[in-house]
């Protein structure tokens, strides 16, 4: 069934046809002149349409003869509105109205799905030169023994100096929970990079682990909570991934690089129909200001 059958065969599109055959045979036989204060706010087929899929979509149903009737009134109240608010200027300087103006205008020179493919060869140049955004970072696993400690030599910070010389002399020392406090802090942190290291540790140390020498313990290094004792165990070298790796993010970044070019250059090309000044406060001793480039 077509949305026109569809509605044809609603109940409020016979009592619309039916208005609108006594409403012409109305017009007919009436021969007195129209008011020319009463202006004509017409809901055409095309308008009726939109309501009865908008709220269809909304609802998953279609609406009731009442709520299409509804539907009809909040649509004439809203353009009456609108003009007698428009006669009145309450359409001029008001921020929200122009931005609404500039969203659908903008919406309006969306570029199509053509214009957001890449031609040949563009994607892989795009990638190339935007190489560091997607660079892997560097990571690493690391081992870690803590220490309570406030400040900088106090005892927490000597035990961990001397825990140190212990583990030097025997390494598997550090099997052991006497040498070090007890803490919830995992004792092997997994593979990370140096961001997620610094959320947990902080800044100071996650530059100071990320340096620290494989498989040895060294230390002690200040954290948000203490001071360690750390052995990288594992070190993974920042890498450069190729483009099929990250080919769904380098399509998004250069769709959106290319929506922002596309944007831009149609505003651009508006904007050359002005002649933009910008008067400054008089009591400021500057002429007129006009904008460079513009015709």
């Amino acid at each position: 069934m077509t949305l026109i059958g569809k509605i044809i065969r609603e109940p409020l599109a016979q009592f619309l046809i039916l208005g609108a055959v006594v409403f012409g045979a109305y017009s007919a036989l009436d021969t007195s002149p129209p008011s020319a204060d009463v202006q004509v706010i017409e809901v055409g087929q095309g308008q009726l349409d939109q309501m009865f899929q908008t709220f269809s979509r909304t609802w998953q149903r279609p609406p009731t003869e009442a709520e299409f009737k509804g539907l009809v009134d909040g649509y004439v109240k809203e353009e009456v509105f609108y003009r007698e608010g428009k006669k009145m200027g309450l359409d001029e300087n008001d921020t929200i109205f122009r931005r609404r103006m500039q969203q659908k205008l903008e919406f309006l020179l969306e570029p199509d799905s053509e214009e957001l493919t890449p031609k040949a060869g563009e994607l892989e140049a795009y990638f190339k030169l935007h190489a560091e955004t997607y660079k892997a970072a560097a990571m690493l696993e690391f081992e870690q023994l803590f220490f309570r400690s406030d400040a900088s030599g106090d005892a927490g910070e000597l035990a961990a100096a001397q825990a140190l010389e212990k583990l030097k002399a025997d390494p598997k020392a550090a099997e052991t929970t006497l040498i070090s406090d007890p803490t919830i802090l995992p004792p092997t942190m997994a593979l990370s990079g140096a961001d997620m290291i610094a959320s947990n540790f902080g800044d100071a140390f996650a530059k100071a682990v990320m340096q620290a020498p494989m498989d040895q313990w060294s230390g002690p290094v200040r954290s948000t909570f203490g001071v360690h004792l750390v052995r990288p165990a594992k070190r993974v070298a920042a890498s450069t991934p190729a483009l099929d790796a990250v080919r769904a993010a380098v399509q998004g970044d250069w769709e959106a690089s290319r929506r922002r070019e596309i944007a831009d250059r149609r505003y651009e090309e508006m904007k050359k129909n002005y002649e933009v000044r910008v008067n400054l406060p008089s009591n400021m001793p500057a002429t007129p200001i006009k904008t460079a480039g513009v015709k």
